[in-house]
């Protein structure tokens, strides 16, 4: 038995729930452990219930009296690819996040299929759909303020993307996709309007949960993402063959990292 750790904001369940998908796929008897969320409230907590996942909840009590012998803790090192996170015996309980494709690229076609929202959505959603449907270039604008700004622990660790990498990354949709709309995504909305004001654009201003907003984004024929594995979920399930995925090449103030996918241009 394997347990994989869940925790953190939706985006980052997503890669450490990929990772845990992919290691079943390789034969490995495996669980997700969600038992932080007991005490982590940030984000809006445990949310890959909305989704068509199957993998099994452990049994957290169960785990800890010994019922399930888990001999050793394993953390992932580094924000690099470890293909040793691979080369496991079993009987091991993960931590880590797992921020490339390179765990699970493999397994895209089944993920696609469990990322799929299990609940009905709200009607602004689904009028937003309907919009982004309207557009045959489409682009979401991901904006990541919010903790990144008030947390000073966030801020030293993410920094923020500046307007710079915006306009640069909007010019560049606009010389590649004749008539683009983009819509875009903040949690702070009020401050995207008054310092990006971008033509032919709609702002996705809803009172919604992740999910919804993540879907949206996946919706869009092309995307510009944050430094957010938020917005990297938005552009990775993106199924448009043909996509433009422009992604900072800076996702972290002093971690090496391999987040930004291959094919995507890094500003």
């Amino acid at each position: 038995m394997i347990i994989v750790r869940i925790v953190g904001g939706l985006g980052n369940q997503m890669f450490q729930y990929a990772y845990a998908k992919s290691l079943q796929q390789k034969g490995f008897d495996v669980q997700i452990d969600i038992s932080k969320f007991k005490t982590y409230k940030l984000h809006g907590g445990y949310q890959l219930d909305k989704y068509n996942i199957d993998l099994e909840i452990a049994d957290t009590f169960t785990t800890f009296l010994g019922k399930i012998k888990i001999k050793k803790n394993v953390r992932e090192k580094s924000l690099l690819f470890d293909e040793n996170l691979f080369s496991l015996n079993g009987n091991e309980y993960v931590k880590g996040y797992y921020q490339t494709e390179k765990y699970f690229k493999d397994i895209r076609s089944i993920l696609i299929n469990q990322f799929v929202i299990q609940q009905k959505l709200s009607e602004s959603t689904l009028v937003y759909a309907n919009e982004i449907f309207k557009f045959s270039n489409s682009c979401a604008v991901h904006i990541r303020r919010g903790d990144y700004i008030s947390d000073k622990k966030a801020n030293n660790i993410h920094g923020t993307c500046d307007l710079d990498y915006y306009h640069k990354a909007i010019d560049i949709i606009k010389e590649k996709h004749k008539n683009a709309h983009f819509f875009v995504f903040s949690d702070d909305i009020a401050w995207t309007k008054e310092n990006l004001n971008i033509e032919n654009s709609t702002y996705i201003n809803h009172k919604t949960i992740p999910h919804e907003d993540l879907y949206l984004m996946s919706l869009c024929k092309n995307n510009i993402t944050a430094n957010s594995s938020f917005s990297w979920w938005g552009a990775w399930l993106n199924q448009n063959e043909n996509k433009t995925v422009i992604s900072p090449k800076k996702w972290f103030n002093d971690k090496e990292n391999e987040v930004a996918c291959k094919k995507w241009i890094k500003l």
